[in-house]
């Protein structure tokens, strides 16, 4: 059975109008993380960026998360160290060869340490007049290599924490638990 030709061309307009309502409803465009997704409909974009905006979400939870893990990880070594009786590498003689064998600079920083518990880069530069954190790595170098001399790790005297805020790498010192103890325990600093 033959068409007419003007059925014929009523049919080609009809699938014409659907072809192009099939490409019109994937017109909508989104560009995540350097990708482009095609949506179909409204619906389905919408559905997209609920789902980006949730995975956004969880990434910056994870980021807010993670310094907090790190200080409950800590917590729970410091915790085990103590309840299984792990020894402290110092003792009262090797603490006074250790700070005899500092300079003046050096024995500033750890006193400033033992005193305030955490110091900032910039605070150790104002207090030994240094312009810059390079001068500052040098001084507390020497206490690193004073403390290897003696066969003690330098995280038993001292730790660092690194923070960035604004593009800005900040630098906290913290005494070590262990130094603060023997430093505690045999009045050092006096003054």
């Amino acid at each position: 059975m033959k068409t007419s030709p003007k059925k014929e061309a009523q049919k080609r307009l009809t699938y014409a109008s659907q072809r192009n309502n099939m490409l019109a409803s994937v017109m909508i465009k989104i560009t995540y993380k350097g990708k482009v997704i095609e949506c179909s409909d409204a619906a389905e974009t919408i559905e997209v960026l609920k789902y980006m905006d949730a995975e956004e979400k969880k990434r910056l939870i994870h980021q807010v998360k993670s310094p907090l893990a790190e200080m409950i990880d800590a917590a729970t070594f410091a915790t085990s160290a103590i309840s299984t009786n792990v020894e402290s590498p110092w003792t009262r003689e090797l603490f006074w060869r250790f700070i005899e064998s500092l300079g003046d600079s050096q024995q500033k920083v750890l006193g400033l340490l033992v005193g305030k518990r955490k110091v900032t880069d910039e605070e150790l530069r104002k207090v030994l007049k240094l312009d810059g954190n390079q001068a500052l790595a040098g001084v507390l170098s020497g206490i690193s290599k004073q403390a290897g001399i003696l066969n003690i790790s330098a995280r038993s005297v001292y730790t660092v924490e690194n923070e960035r805020k604004a593009g800005t790498l900040s630098k906290t010192y913290v005494a070590a638990n262990e130094f603060m103890r023997i430093a505690n325990e045999m009045n050092w600093p006096d003054e």
